[in-house]
């Protein structure tokens, strides 16, 4: 079913653009238009003119340099699931559905977005490029508050709310209001520092737990000042620090920049997305990513902290190869990228060769986990491994939370209710080099996938771990055991100050049962970086089989005050473990903790 828009006037505009349009290939100059479009709303200039080019044929659209804004009143619009987001009716400033072959080459233009709009669509089509632009939103989905006071005996906060973050206080609780749409807070929130930009020295320290961050009374004290009174974890966060706040999980990931699903040949290249109210890129079911030069950055002399408001990169149950190179990535609220399949749970056996399984994660409902041909491996809930191999024959969704597989082999003797489903048809390649990542909440890049993995030439500095390897079934279900890992030639500095006790790579398989001999991960090496640490950790891993640490520099760092006295490498229930010919430029020697 086509997407229409919401106004039936654009008929008029469809019957001017058409003329010129449809009767020309290759590449159409926006500029070719002028006085045929508004710049103030752009959305259904490109809607009529993208309805009016043949999906088959090669296009390029090229807008001249300029700045163009976008709004959801007349833009194409349906229900749209958009995995590890919220779920929901959703409008696209860009829907490329069922597209061959198209290009759109900004050239240099600034695109501002307006309310809950999606710039990007890329669904059922092959060949996307999208480059040389900027995205950004004229009203931010974050509200970031300035401390202008704390007195820890009375838990009382004052905070200055700057004019350009919507808000307003109802009944005693304060309400993010903007452009058409209106989220309570503080909800999830996270504590940044003015004078590195980064979240704050031990941000964990000042964070407001549930429920708190679901009620807390608000009193305005000036135009703009409030007094709060919340209950933060360990300490109040310091007079001039940013309080900022995103709203209510399950409710704050509706406006990814670009959303690519059962697509294929996608790049994005010399693309800048300054804020977004989701992922920056979130790509599902798809063939061969490419980003390059992909900049997710503050805006000079914005006085916001905050680019994504959720990871700045994420590929869920993609395939071929997944290219990041020479990007930048900061600020965001959560990791640079995060790579994976996903687990569901079988929940019934109706059939001899047929089960019914659930997906689990609270972001996926409505996620297409599987095909006819592809290839399923059962998964032992309590050890995370694989019991046998199966291929599916027929999928069927029965709701957005159940679906119905039906194998080409009978299923009795080879599972049970309860066990893990895991799709191996579908896992990339990852090429993650040349790219800066700094000053954002939360980790680098997760890594989850048994493809070859190449991280190198890196520059990381995140508050959590900067490199993750994680499968879990009781929490993200996020799989992808790894087999081919390279870590090599990246600079790790100064991470890990949020206040948690994390590694800088950090191995952690979630097992409830660990099966001597039987790793869950493999075969990763990390060689001829540099570590700048003022914490101690650099390595914790755990069911791993063949780990190679060598050739690695550590360097004593005193940017921040050391919080924990770790070792400096904890390995646990791990195999063929070699750690060798590494350079301790600090007092003292490499610690190291074999259990």
């Amino acid at each position: 079913m086509r997407m229409k828009p919401r106004l039936g006037t654009v008929i008029l505009l469809l019957s001017m653009v058409c003329g010129t349009a449809s009767a020309r290939t290759g590449v159409i100059d926006i500029a070719d238009y002028k006085g045929r479009y508004d710049t103030r709303d752009m959305t259904p200039f490109v809607y009529t003119l993208l309805e009016s080019l043949p999906a088959d044929k090669p296009v390029k659209l090229v807008f001249p340099q300029g700045t163009y804004h976008f709004r959801p009143e007349f833009a194409a619009g349906k229900y749209h699931c958009i995995t590890n987001h919220d779920n929901g009716y959703r409008h696209f400033a860009f829907p490329l559905t069922g597209r061959r072959n198209i290009e759109i080459d900004g050239g240099g233009a600034e695109f501002i977005f307006h309310g809950r709009i999606i710039p990007f669509l890329i669904e059922d089509s092959h060949g996307v490029t999208l480059r040389n632009f900027t995205v950004d939103w004229e009203v931010p989905f974050t509200l970031e508050t300035k401390v202008t006071a704390a007195d820890a005996e009375t838990q009382r906060v004052e905070i200055e709310i700057p004019d350009e973050f919507g808000h307003a206080v109802e009944n005693g609780k304060l309400i993010m209001r903007a452009e058409g749409w209106e989220e309570r807070i503080p909800g999830e929130n996270i504590v940044f520092d003015p004078g590195t930009m980064a979240t704050a020295y031990r941000s964990d320290d000042y964070y407001i737990p549930k429920p708190d961050n679901f009620d807390i009374r608000v009193t305005p004290t000036a135009p703009g000042r409030y007094e709060l009174h919340p209950r933060f974890v360990r300490a109040l966060p310091p007079v001039g620090t940013i309080l900022t706040f995103k709203g209510v999980f399950t409710q704050n990931r509706h406006s990814p920049a670009i959303h690519a699903t059962a697509s294929s040949g996608v790049l994005v290249e010399d693309v800048t997305i300054h804020h977004c109210g989701g992922m920056g890129l979130i790509a599902e079911k798809t063939d061969n990513v490419t980003v390059r030069r992909l900049q997710v950055i503050l805006r000079k002399g914005s006085p916001r902290m905050i680019t994504t408001t959720a990871d700045a990169t994420h590929f869920c149950n993609c395939r071929g190869t997944v290219l990041i190179e020479e990007c930048v990535f900061e600020n965001m609220l959560d990791d640079a990228t995060n790579v994976h399949g996903s687990y569901v749970r079988v929940t019934g056996i109706t059939a001899p060769d047929q089960v019914i399984a659930r997906i689990n994660h609270p972001q996926q409902a409505g996620y297409e986990f599987a095909g006819k041909g592809d290839e399923i491996d059962v998964v032992d809930a309590e050890t995370l491994l694989a019991k046998t191999t199966l291929r599916v024959k027929k999928s069927e969704r029965i709701n957005a939370h159940y679906i119905r597989l039906t194998f080409t082999a009978p299923v009795e003797g080879r599972l049970t209710v309860g066990d893990g489903l895991e799709n191996m048809s579908w896992y990339p390649e990852l090429i993650f080099r040349n790219n800066v990542v700094r000053n954002n909440r939360a980790r680098s890049i997760l890594v989850s996938t048994p493809r070859k993995v190449v991280v190198e030439g890196n520059t990381f500095s995140s508050m959590m771990s900067a490199i993750l390897f994680e499968g879990d079934m009781d929490h993200w279900y996020e799989s992808g055991a790894v087999r081919d890992v390279t870590i090599r030639n990246n600079r790790f500095l100064d991470g890990t100050y949020g206040g948690a006790d994390f590694p800088t790579i950090f191995i952690n398989p979630h097992q409830k049962k660990e099966v001597p001999g039987h790793p869950y991960e493999r075969n990763i090496t990390i060689e001829d970086n540099l570590f700048r640490t003022f914490n101690e950790q650099l390595l914790r891993a755990k069911s791993v089989g063949g780990l190679i640490f060598r050739d690695n520099t550590i360097e004593l760092s005193e940017k921040y005050k050391p919080y924990n006295d770790l070792p400096t490498i904890d390995i646990r229930s791990s195999q063929q473990v070699v750690i060798e010919n590494n350079r301790y430029k600090k007092p003292g020697k490499i610690s190291i903790v074999r259990k």
